[in-house]
């Protein structure tokens, strides 16, 4: 079968930094529940052409197999869950590769998956539609508990034009919670349609905090989810979570940067750095966010495709990573093999 290895950090030009192998086709483990998925989308995420530059999540020598959300069918299974050959799956392979050089890749003809980890899809779901979804589900999934907000409170989603929020607003509303959406002003209507408690246009930015003031009224704001995660939305999103939050009860601001990037919240504003590869690696995180997210996941509305096409060749990878790099707005990049 063939693979696309990332060969030299430093970029993602095709037969210089990332190239096509053979490799051994894969096989399930006897001892665990495993299958093999033949793979017939692969996701674009901006963690695959960062880390192909910048060399972060890699194994101490390369090479490695970038990528970390594949749509396919199951070809193979292990003795314990043979039921799932020929089934329609996806599954998030994994962003970080430090102990997974290449054997977790999304960009390769076959990969080998616990079972656990792996969703079927349904007949009126493509596959290109569900590879959109595993890291941006599962992380906005783990975003929405650091809040452990109860049904009918008001969230702040910073962000949710972007794939992780745009899942993160349908997975609040999912759990009865009222999202108030921050993005650019022409996601308004699609983030209206999903049924959001409030819109505000991020780019007016002498209005922000005012028209999330409006919006909240006489209610609390009692926590919000930064998806974007830099100093600045990162710090909006505290100052009003402080500002507008419930003083008597525990405020917290979610996000998607690590806790060192992000600077110190008010005075009774909590900060929570979110990590899917650690989150997964935790046994009763990977429990509530799998178990419960999976089936949620394969429910949600998937945002427009930028679809690229083409052989399975290192040519094909490099495209794809240059159209995400290059910059998207409301849509997703996959790879369609």
């Amino acid at each position: 079968m063939k693979r696309i290895d990332l060969v030299k950090v430093g970029g993602f030009k095709a037969n210089e930094n990332i190239v096509a192998v053979d490799a051994a086709s894969p096989e399930p483990a006897a001892d665990r529940n495993q299958v093999v998925i033949d793979v017939k989308a692969s996701a674009i995420n901006p963690v695959d052409w960062k880390m192909a530059e910048y060399g972060f999540l890699l194994p101490e020598s390369l090479p490695a197999a970038l990528g970390c959300d594949i749509a396919g069918v199951v070809v193979k299974a292990s003795d314990g869950c043979k039921d799932m050959i020929g089934k329609r799956v996806v599954a998030y392979t994994g962003a970080d590769k430090t102990n997974h050089a290449t054997d977790r890749g999304s960009f390769v003809e076959q990969v080998v998956m616990d079972a656990d980890v792996v969703g079927e899809i349904p007949d009126t779901m493509s596959f290109t539609q569900a590879s959109t979804l595993p890291i941006a589900a599962m992380t906005g999934a783990l975003l929405l508990n650091a809040l452990n907000l109860s049904s009918g409170s008001l969230v702040l989603v910073w962000g949710a034009s972007s794939s992780v929020g745009f899942n993160t607003v349908q997975l609040a509303l999912k759990r009865g919670l009222k999202p108030i959406a921050v993005a650019s002003g022409k996601h308004e209507a699609g983030l209206k349609a999903l049924g959001v408690s409030g819109f505000v246009d991020y780019t007016k930015k002498n209005d922000v905090e005012q028209s999330v003031k409006v919006i909240c009224g006489n209610e609390k704001l009692s926590g919000a989810v930064d998806c974007i995660g830099t100093e600045s939305t990162f710090g909006t999103c505290a100052r009003l979570v402080g500002e507008l939050g419930d003083e008597k009860a525990e405020r917290v601001v979610s996000s998607v940067a690590p806790s060192s990037a992000l600077p110190e919240p008010p005075r009774g504003v909590k900060k929570c750095s979110i990590d899917l590869a650690t989150g997964l690696d935790n046994p009763d995180v990977r429990e509530k966010v799998v178990k419960v997210t999976l089936p949620i996941m394969v429910e949600l509305q998937t945002q427009p495709i930028r679809s690229v096409k083409g052989p399975f060749t290192a040519e094909t990878v490099e495209k794809a990573l240059q159209a995400n790099k290059s910059g998207v707005s409301g849509e997703k990049v996959v790879i369609e093999w």
